[in-house]
């Protein structure tokens, strides 16, 4: 089966990341997948190409530039589509499923198109407008794909919610390379030396890209009331983005942390390739986003054996079962006093566990997250998805 993936672009973003993950897992034998990127993939945009082109998927990019997609665009995905004529178009993210589904219409392949929705919730108005009218636009023509996918409960009831009225709606969350984050005694050593970190000393991380729904600011105010009552704590900050900007060009992050008073505090490490080496080094990864469909970086660090604490975005709760903690729903689009004391207190509840007691907390965890997303049971249930569009094949 040919399938076609469209995607926005190939940044260090979760639908990115997963599509990486999961085109390494699909059967060759039974899949023959590329990759169309809207984006110029020159920049962050194109971050993953090589990864997805390693994997053997062939990857292409209409050129775009972030804002409007003009009719050229429209035009060059549908001869790519004509082209190839895959019996399947996955896009993934909200442009993409617009303009994935246009084309295919257009292309007059009858390629079986699907929708890719990766979060629950979106302040629109910390977004252009292109951005809302794409969304707009989505709901209106939902009926027209052959199913509509999202990777959360929460995203799926979210978007109904928005007017999304699809044929068919399918929840296939994301899954957990469990060989690669695992817990690894040996990097929370090293890296906690390379930061100056005793084993003692409380560590808290947030591993997200800055973006406002991410909550950096959330985090850093939770950090800051946190340390009034555990001045040794440390907090980590790893995300493309999170790194500090150059003195006479300070970012809202730079004057965010300086304004706290936590320069001596925050350890900024900017994107990294090893993450799970990040995670195991915590001690408490923190989820301070506005929204969130599957957090992947919840998964990650539940595989890890690092508890998790924050707010109750998307499916977390569900997702981190005996693992984490959440404050009550009701915080989590609140203002950023309530945002930060909620998180605060979900942090200092898990630190002031004894350290077996946090130990025990993070394998609850790791088996939870072995049991329902495993990276290969979450492929199995994509390679259905994708086989159950065209019955034929």
């Amino acid at each position: 089966m040919r399938v076609l993936h469209v995607i926005t672009g190939l940044g260090l973003g979760g639908a990115e990341s997963w599509l990486a993950r999961l085109l390494s897992r699909l059967p060759d034998e039974r899949f023959e997948c590329r990759v169309t990127s809207l984006l110029d993939l020159s920049g962050e945009a194109g971050t993953l190409a090589e990864t997805v082109r390693s994997l053997g998927a062939p990857v292409s990019s209409l050129g775009l530039r972030r804002g409007w997609a003009g009719p050229g665009a429209l035009f060059a995905l549908a001869g790519q589509i004509r082209q190839w004529r895959p019996q399947v178009v996955q896009t993934w993210l909200y442009h993409a499923d617009l303009l994935g589904l246009l084309a295919a219409r257009a292309s007059g392949c009858g390629a079986a198109v699907s929708w890719g929705l990766r979060c629950a919730y979106m302040d629109f108005s910390r977004y252009g407008i292109g951005t809302r009218l794409t969304v707009r636009a989505c709901a209106r023509l939902s009926a027209w794909p052959e199913a509509v996918t999202a990777n959360s409960r929460a995203g799926a009831a979210r978007h109904v919610a928005l007017g999304y009225r699809p044929r068919r709606l399918v929840v296939l969350e994301n899954g957990v390379d469990l060989t690669r984050f695992q817990p690894d005694a040996e990097a929370r050593a090293r890296l906690r030396a390379q930061w100056g970190v005793a084993e003692q000393t409380p560590v808290i991380g947030l591993l997200a890209r800055v973006d406002p729904m991410k909550g950096h600011e959330t985090f850093c105010r939770a950090g800051a009331l946190l340390r009034r009552r555990c001045p040794d704590a440390r907090l980590v900050l790893c995300g493309a983005g999170t790194e500090a900007g150059p003195e006479d060009d300070a970012t809202a992050l730079d004057r965010l942390i300086a304004d706290l008073g936590l320069e001596a505090a925050v350890i900024r490490l900017g994107r990294r390739d090893d993450p799970e080496a990040v995670l195991t080094a915590l001690d408490v990864l923190a989820l301070a986003s506005r929204g969130e469909g599957f957090p992947n970086v919840v998964a990650e660090a539940l595989a890890c054996g690092t508890p998790v604490a924050g707010l109750d975005a998307g499916d977390a709760r569900a997702l981190a079962g005996a693992g984490g903690v959440f404050a009550a729903p009701e915080a989590t689009l609140s203002d950023e006093v309530t945002r930060a004391g909620a998180l605060a207190d979900r942090l200092q509840a898990v630190l002031d566990l004894p350290r077996a007691a946090r130990v025990e907390m993070g394998a609850k965890g790791r088996t939870h997250v072995m049991g329902l997303y495993g990276l290969d049971a979450a492929t199995a249930r994509w390679a259905a998805h994708f086989e159950s569009l065209v019955p034929r094949i």
